[in-house]
């Protein structure tokens, strides 16, 4: 456990950092979001969270970060389904070593005699609305209702984000592409919705990859466009992607049908996965897979190991996780495998070499960071090279953890 040092301005002191010990993951102290609930609560008088877990689900339902690594720091947007009735959106600046409210949710004591089902992710006025006006560009994702002006916003409900949250540096905002385009401006501080391929009332389809959940959301800089893949459910599904210079909507490519709850990571013009290895699913021997944002094209980068196979874990799983280390030249994924052969499947750490195409054991990263196993961690696991450190936000409830590269 460390418990940063900080100056007059509440700034991370240079001296305290030093302190943290290299080569191992440490704890930092005070830096769970669970801390913000109270300020949550003082902000909006007769705010209760609704959902099961309350604000720690904006992180634990199955949702993912937007990170901004030049600057250190993040934001979380999640909670969802029946977890977390939480849609507000929170920060955390490595610099202070805290997190800090960046929107307030909307607040549920607006939503009086509003009659919920088993989700938070569909507001029921809304979807009252949309039904009865399919015509009109109001959706069930979004706080429209003409009955409450008070809960009104247009803001999005909480919904689980998964690896679909992105920050875009270029236009100073966060965006995600789960149900409907959403992008909230740093500048402005307001919510903007989009509906994909500008069809109200159109449904998630797995096939096409329509508007759907559980996958992942880029920015392309040099074509000025939100990249989006929508499913990680082992079945081919296209990506689209918007251009905010048009408007305009666009089918893009197909995804390989292996990719399944693997974290995605940007390295230069290619967004990299590594599929958990499973017999049952064609992932075995291990391998990466790449796509190449400038020309649409996937690849395939087969790697050999010393992994057994009746060791890999072959069920429902979405916690495995990737970072890539620029100094290292290799990336750092973690996913259940059975080392001891005990039956145990825990989260094992293992380098990736893209070079000598080798996958190799590196338990070096596991102790006090990963520790047993963990699931729907997203793309919480990466690297900053402002602090060469890896960063690991496991759980809401919990601290950060940090791994100092030596």
């Amino acid at each position: 456990m460390w418990t940063p040092g900080r100056d007059s301005t509440g700034l991370v002191n240079e001296v305290s950092w030093e302190t943290v010990p290299k080569g191992r993951w440490i704890e930092v102290a005070g830096t769970p979001i669970t801390d913000l609930d109270a300020a949550v609560k003082a902000a909006l008088p007769g705010y209760r969270d609704l959902g099961s877990q309350g604000i720690s689900g904006v992180i634990n339902a199955y949702s993912g970060i937007a990170l901004d690594a030049p600057n250190a720091r993040w934001w979380a947007f999640g909670g969802g389904h029946a977890d977390s009735s939480n849609n507000g959106l929170y920060r955390f600046d490595m610099s202070k070593m805290r997190w800090s409210i960046e929107q307030l949710p909307d607040n549920s004591a607006n939503w009086a005699g509003v009659t919920w089902g088993n989700t938070y992710s569909t507001y029921p006025p809304a979807s009252a609305y949309a039904a009865a006006n399919p015509t009109s560009d109001v959706y069930s994702d979004e706080f429209f209702d003409p009955d409450r002006p008070a809960a009104s916003t247009g803001n999005p409900t909480a919904r689980h984000t998964y690896n679909g949250l992105v920050y875009n540096a270029d236009l100073q905002e966060v965006a995600f592409g789960v149900r409907r385009m959403w992008r909230y401006s740093l500048t402005t501080r307001k919510w903007t919705r989009h509906t994909p391929f500008n069809t109200p009332g159109a449904k998630y389809d797995g096939v096409t990859g329509y508007g759907g959940a559980a996958g992942w959301t880029f920015w392309d800089e040099v074509k000025k466009q939100y990249l989006f893949g929508p499913t990680e459910n082992y079945s081919y599904s296209r990506w689209w992607s918007f251009d905010t210079d048009d408007q305009a909507w666009k089918w893009e490519t197909v995804t390989p049908a292996v990719w399944f709850f693997a974290q995605v990571v940007r390295v230069d013009r290619k967004l990299m996965s590594f599929p958990a290895p499973d017999a049952s699913h064609d992932t075995f021997p291990p391998r990466m897979l790449s796509y190449d944002m400038d020309t649409g094209v996937w690849g395939r980068l087969d790697l050999t190991s010393t992994l057994v196979l009746s060791r890999c874990y072959n069920e429902y799983f979405e916690g495995q996780v990737l970072a890539y280390v620029p100094p290292l030249k290799k990336y750092i994924a973690a996913f259940r495998y059975d080392g001891d052969g005990d039956g145990s499947y825990e989260y094992r750490t293992f380098i990736i070499d893209p070079e000598a195409l080798t996958l190799k054991e590196a338990p070096e990263y596991e102790a006090g960071g990963f520790g047993g196993w963990h699931d729907l961690i997203k793309n919480r696991f990466f690297y900053l090279a402002t602090h060469n450190a890896l960063v690991l936000v496991r759980r809401g409830e919990e601290n950060l953890r940090v791994f100092r590269l030596p």
